[in-house]
């Protein structure tokens, strides 16, 4: 039954002096009680490499987790690791291999969490006619111009290792850099084949642009890769910054854990779905909206097993990223989720 009672001065007092003193649970008052640790990411917003970090945002649960999210953004992995190594972030977010050319050159820098699965699929421009089977595929590319993000990036090092692989060298074709435009790039035919991630994989293909190797499952890539559909896109903070701050990485895992969790619940379904519609163009079919939705959500993982670094530090050490191997417990972080069940384990 409803009160329309007015509070004696004394109550409403006692609730403003509970409000005040920190007694609620919300947000704003953990902000104002001086309890959110500050913690700087690194985003590439609607890219899937920064997924889980933004639905963390949007979700409040680094607000919840007691973390005060400062977000840069930039547009790929080589300003990723910039940033991280210049102090602009305490925790930076792309593949390993921008990561690993640091640590080779003697700094400290540890992946503390995943991100993503691979979500790398390398295509021709629409019209250009390659052997259907890797690696003759791979080996037609001689000569030829290769769309990448940036230079000495992630994509860069990906598509070297399939040419490794194939038999080329690196500079059996030319690199050209076209950051987020690779689809633009290869409708109009500025590269004949291109690296792309995200939406740029169903967006290429939509307009005829034609797989050559799609690493992001082991089903659809050549085995001798030995990088289909394992762990890719991680988050890394340097090795000092994680000791001074154990509990701010516990705080940065959780609420990680809990946006992974959120995306593949079905209770959230819909949800989740549209926030990956968000990813590409608002004009898109949805045939094309519901393919990018179905392949961005079996890719998005917190977790990041630690063999799957393993596996990129032998593929780095091959392709020339860093000069000579190194022990995974040098770039690992304690405390590092391996599997669903320990990210799941996180949000409780």
């Amino acid at each position: 039954m409803r009160s329309n009672r007015i509070l004696s001065p004394t109550l409403a007092g006692a609730l403003l002096l509970a409000l005040g003193t920190g007694i609620g649970t919300c947000p704003i008052d953990a902000r104002a009680a001086g309890r959110l640790e500050t913690v700087r990411f690194t985003v590439q917003p609607n890219t899937l490499v920064t997924t889980l970090v933004e639905v963390a945002l949007q979700q409040k649960f680094f607000e919840q987790a007691g973390v005060d999210a400062k977000t840069v953004t930039v547009a790929h992995g080589p300003a990723a690791v910039t940033a991280l190594a210049s102090g602009s972030v305490d925790i930076a977010t792309n593949a390993p291999e921008v990561f690993l050319a640091l640590a080779g050159k003697g700094q400290s820098v540890k992946l503390i969490a995943g991100q993503t699965k691979q979500l790398g699929v390398l295509v021709a421009r629409p019209g250009l006619q390659l052997p259907a089977q890797f690696p003759a595929s791979v080996q037609a590319l001689k000569g030829k111009k290769i769309g990448v993000t940036a230079l000495s990036s992630a994509t860069q090092y990906l598509a070297i290792t399939m040419m490794t692989a194939a038999g080329l060298a690196a500079n059996d074709a030319s690199f050209v850099a076209v950051g987020t435009g690779a689809t633009q790039a290869l409708v109009n035919g500025v590269i004949d084949a291109g690296f792309v991630t995200g939406p740029q994989v169903v967006v290429s293909q939509s307009l005829g642009a034609k797989v050559i190797v799609d690493l992001r499952t082991t089903e659809n890539c050549p085995a001798q890769l030995g990088i289909c559909g394992i762990g890719q896109v991680g988050m890394w903070a340097m090795g000092d910054w994680i000791i001074k701050n154990p509990d701010a990485v516990g705080k940065v895992r959780k609420a990680i854990a809990r946006a992974d969790v959120f995306l593949h619940d079905p209770a959230n379904a819909e949800t989740a779905r549209k926030m990956m519609y968000a990813h590409v163009p608002a004009d898109s079919t949805d045939k094309l909206k519901n393919e990018y939705a179905d392949y961005a959500l079996t890719v998005l993982s917190a977790a990041f097993a630690r063999k799957d670094l393993e596996a990129w530090i032998g593929i780095d050490h091959k392709a020339g990223v860093i000069a000579a191997p190194m022990p995974v417990a040098d770039v690992y972080a304690q405390g590092t989720p391996e599997n669903f069940e320990d990210v799941r384990s996180l949000t409780r």
